[in-house]
Parts: structure tokens; sequence; C-alpha cells
């Protein structure tokens, strides 16, 4: 038999049946994938479902002792707000207490200065009333001595 040469067209039926061939393996291996990757899918939701189930679980068990922590610190730090307040008031008493003390003092010296201040008004006002006499008592002399040597000058000249 002679050996006959492969034509174009015998070449094209052999790619085209290979690829038929290489499309047909490709698609059963696509398909054998989706069912390993459903399959494994499946046992990873099922284990993160049962995970969740004990996070979450945990989880309210964590909560559960946080609460009870919160609640006693909640107490003490009332507790500790009343003891405070408590301090507060009593210095606020004890402020008080010293500021009508020393308004009650500011009340007497201001009093005592207005009596003081009425005192030193009198003594000016003797002490002006003395000076005003004693002045016009040295003004009565010194008219008296201008008049004596008016006369005096007077008495000379003639």
């Amino acid at each position: 038999m002679a050996e006959r040469g492969l034509e174009r067209k015998d070449l094209e039926e052999i790619f085209t049946g290979f690829e038929k061939r290489q499309d047909e393996k490709l698609h059963a291996l696509e398909g054998r994938m989706d069912g390993k990757f459903q399959s494994l899918e499946g046992r990873m939701d099922e284990k993160l479902y049962a995970l969740e189930g004990r996070m979450d679980g945990k989880l309210q068990a964590l909560e559960g002792r946080m609460d009870l922590k919160m609640n006693g610190l909640e107490e003490r730090v009332v507790n500790q707000f009343h003891i405070i307040s408590e301090g507060l008031m009593d210095h606020i008493k004890l402020l008080s207490e010293g500021h009508a003390g020393i308004v009650a003092r500011l009340d007497r010296m201001e009093k005592e200065n207005e009596h003081q201040h009425m005192e030193t008004r009198a003594l000016v006002k003797l002490s002006f009333s003395e000076l005003d006499r004693r002045l016009t008592d040295l003004e009565s002399q010194v008219k008296d001595l201008q008049d004596w040597r008016k006369q005096v000058e007077a008495r000379l000249r003639t």
C-alpha cells in the first residue's frame, strides 16, 4: 500500500476529534470537581455551623461573666460615689459655716469702722471749731496790733 500523505482535511478531522475528546474529558473533570467542591463546601458549612454553635455558647458564658463583673463594678462605683458625696457635703457645710462667720465678722468690723469714722468726724469738727476760734482770736490780735502800730506811728509823726 502506498502511503498517502495527510491532507489538510484529514488533519482538521483529527484535531476536531481530539478537541471533542478533550472537551468531554474537561466537562467530566469539571463535573467531578464541582461535586468535590460541593461536598467540601457542605462539610465546611457543617463545621462552621458547629463552630458557630460552640462560639455562641462561649460568648453567652462570657457575656454572663462580664455582666456579673459589671454589676459588681457598678455597685462599687455607686458606693464610692456616695462616700465621696457625703464627704463633699460635709466640706460644703464647713465652708458655709466659715462663710457665715466671715460675714458676721465683716459686719462687726463695718459697724466698728462706722463708729470710729463718726468719732473721727466729731473730733475733726471739734478741732476745726477750736482752730477757727483760735484763728479768729489771732486775726483779732493782729488787727489790734495793726491799730496799735498805726497809733504809735501817728504819735511818732507828731
